[in-house]
């Protein structure tokens, strides 16, 4: 891994104007607070946390869709200040919203596609290669000119994510990208994020509460009252009961199987075991795959 982050966070704040009684006062409140880590190029990174810890805020920030109120993100050791024109930073850092209907203005992919890089000067030339780069990679060619009322939550979310890639940013955020969808369309989201990361090597920040979703990542940042609290292996969290239980995740069904069968046999089993993390994390991978 190079020892230079891709992605910097330093002591970062955001605090927002809040509405606090009928004779229209506001208030401060601070929703990131002083918020510092670090993402490497090639790596795939959960974001998780309780509801209302600013996962999502954060998400906003690192795209300049809001601005923090302090601290400082940098790119390749550029700080985001000094990036200009602005534009320029939605071509290193692309975001797939959690509401993915929210992501598209025009009726199908093409027409929205060429809308949105339309606003970047790009000619119709480029347009048009661009789109059939990114398609004919991700296999969609038989939903592009689909209108999306048509679609299935799955395909449209791998439109928003094909989307997202047309510009080839360095790093690929998804906020909860398959909370409103079943498990069948979960399926395609699932096996998109896997070859992301294994064939094209796309920086990934994952923001999820699956743990199906965040045993397909390497490492964890648990982010709780808008601080991150803990920065922790993959495998590492799933053994702990007591850390998922504190950030409103489930306990995995496996350690639950193993703890009950410690109580019975009253002989505790170690869930620190590397094999045993071993077993859990492909118990989850496999609940993805099937």
């Amino acid at each position: 891994m190079n020892a230079t982050p891709l992605l910097e966070i330093r002591n970062l704040s955001y605090a927002a104007e809040q509405l606090i009684n009928l004779q229209l006062e506001t208030k401060k409140q601070e929703i990131i607070n002083n918020l510092n880590f670090s993402i490497f190029e090639g790596e795939f990174v959960g974001l998780v946390g309780p509801n209302g810890s600013g996962k999502t805020t954060i998400s906003k920030l690192l795209t300049r869709i809001i601005e923090p109120t302090g601290g400082e993100i940098l790119l390749n050791g550029i700080n985001y200040e000094q990036i200009e024109p602005q534009w320029k930073l939605h071509h290193e850092i692309s975001l797939v919203f959690q509401n993915v209907d929210s992501q598209f203005i025009a009726p199908n992919f093409v027409e929205d596609l060429s809308l949105y890089l339309a606003n970047f000067g790009w000619s119709k030339e480029k347009i048009k290669s661009r789109m059939m780069k990114i398609v004919n990679e991700l296999g969609i060619e038989s939903i592009i000119k689909q209108s999306f009322k048509t679609l299935s939550g799955g395909q449209k979310q791998l439109l928003a994510i094909a989307e997202a890639l047309v510009l080839e940013p360095k790093i690929l955020i998804l906020d909860e990208p398959t909370a409103q969808l079943d498990p069948e369309n979960s399926q395609l989201v699932y096996k998109l994020m896997r070859e992301l990361q294994e064939k094209r090597k796309v920086t990934i920040l994952l923001i999820t509460h699956k743990l199906a979703e965040l045993a397909l990542t390497k490492r964890v940042l648990i982010l709780n009252q808008g601080q991150i609290t803990n920065k922790i292996e993959t495998n590492d969290l799933l053994l702990n009961p007591s850390l998922l239980k504190e950030n409103q995740m489930p306990i995995p069904i496996t350690v639950d199987i193993i703890n009950r069968l410690a109580d019975l046999i009253n002989d505790p089993i170690s869930l620190q075991d590397s094999s045993l993390a071993t077993f859990i994390k492909t118990v989850e991978e496999l609940y993805v795959n099937r």
